[in-house]
């Protein structure tokens, strides 16, 4: 999962006008669709322009940013800004280094601190930039990009770097890890929960009969050692189509026994015959805390859902604003509307787009970033929001 890398949009739509609700308030008056019946988004901030806000992290309960943009209407490029709660206020804070907010994200590192990395467009050309925030300042800095990261906890950190590279913070130094295979994504429950997937290209099921030039990987970490773990094989039946290649390209980890990777069957190749090549294959397989299986559909609406944040071990959130359990149980996280004073009218719709969903260390707070659209005739904003999710 992309704990701390990948935007991922979250739309709900918020009930329109004040219509009669059933007992129990746990049914959207409008659509009839379930909703969770202890879960709901509280606003925590509602800027005063419209925007939206980006991505999100979370360094300490007194120490987490977000990343916005305000919308403009003259044609020029978004305007991108910062956001920063000390534990008492939010505050607008300019961005450390040029960049275009919609090719920004933010990352937190733990005690290392937050990483800000960003896009400067000139002309046709573009220059990455990047800044680290240490818990003090912000500081312009070289880099490079980075694919994945998962705060485990403040000082345990694992990073998979744009090369390929794993490196661990300990709370004091960064170590790069030697990894028993390709790595593409990471992400775990516990010190020694940690996963990573990609793929491999030596052991059962590469080259023979198959002619596969790679296999699915997935490694786990204990708390000692990285250790790969006996995944399937995949070939495809004869004739077998040019290059075939199996591997994983993400994975989802909500606690030691409820664990999904997926990723595909495919092939590169074109072999010029008049032979109707193979369907590509889904690869989608389940941990049960021994051994891989393949995975069942998620219950419910999420079945075609994808997880976009972790819930401690409770399970996911999931895009779309559902939220799975680990015992199965898919629902609807409950929202509200705008409050007065916002320019919503009455009658209108809002929807509500989440790009990020944080959980705050040290704490049960999660929060989410991102901008409530409201749908009316004339004037509609489109607010940058912070909410918060209550659990009752």
């Amino acid at each position: 999962m992309r704990n701390a890398v990948a935007a991922v949009a979250v739309l709900a739509l918020l009930t329109a006008g004040c219509g009669a609700r059933k007992s129990g308030g746990d049914v959207d008056d409008r659509s009839g669709k379930r909703r969770a019946a202890g879960l709901s988004w509280a606003y925590e901030r509602i800027d005063d322009r419209d925007g939206e806000l980006i991505d999100g992290a979370a360094r300490a309960a007194d120490d987490i940013w977000a990343l916005g943009s305000d919308d403009v209407g003259d044609g020029r490029l978004a305007r991108g800004h910062l956001l920063h709660f000390d534990g008492k206020k939010w505050a607008r804070v300019p961005m450390p280094v040029d960049g275009d907010p919609h090719l920004s994200r933010l990352d937190s590192l733990g005690s290392a601190g937050v990483r800000l990395s960003t896009v400067e467009k000139g002309g046709a050309s573009e220059t990455r930039r990047y800044a680290h925030w240490d818990g003090t300042r912000w500081t312009p800095m070289d880099g490079a990009a980075l694919a994945d990261v998962e705060v485990i906890t403040r000082d345990d950190v694992w990073v998979l770097q744009g090369d390929g590279t794993v490196t661990h913070w300990d709370g004091d130094r960064w170590t790069v890890t030697p990894m028993p295979a390709k790595v593409v994504a990471l992400a775990g429950s516990a010190s020694d929960d940690v996963w990573a997937v990609g793929s491999r290209t030596t052991g059962p099921g590469i080259g023979g009969r198959g002619g596969e030039v790679r296999q699915p990987a997935a490694m786990r970490f204990d708390g000692k050692k990285w250790s790969l773990t006996r995944t399937p094989t995949y070939r495809f039946p004869d004739p077998v189509p040019s290059e075939p290649y199996a591997e994983f390209t993400g994975i989802d980890v909500a606690s030691k026994t409820y664990v999904r990777a997926h990723g595909g069957h495919s092939y590169k190749g074109y072999d010029g015959e008049e032979v109707r090549d193979p369907e590509s294959q889904t690869v989608e397989l389940s941990w049960d805390g021994t051994r891989w299986t393949d995975s069942e559909p998620f219950p419910g609406a999420c079945a075609y859902r994808n997880p976009v944040a972790r819930d401690g071990d409770r399970g996911f959130f999931m895009d779309g604003n559902w939220h799975l359990t680990t015992d199965g149980t898919c629902s609807k996280i409950r929202k509200r509307r705008l409050p007065k004073g916002q320019g919503a009218r009455p009658e209108s719709e809002q929807q509500l787009w989440l790009k990020k969903i944080v959980a705050v260390p040290g704490t049960d707070r999660v929060l989410g970033f991102g901008t409530v659209e409201v749908l009316q005739s004339g004037a509609a904003p489109r607010r940058a929001v912070v909410v918060s999710l209550r659990r009752s």
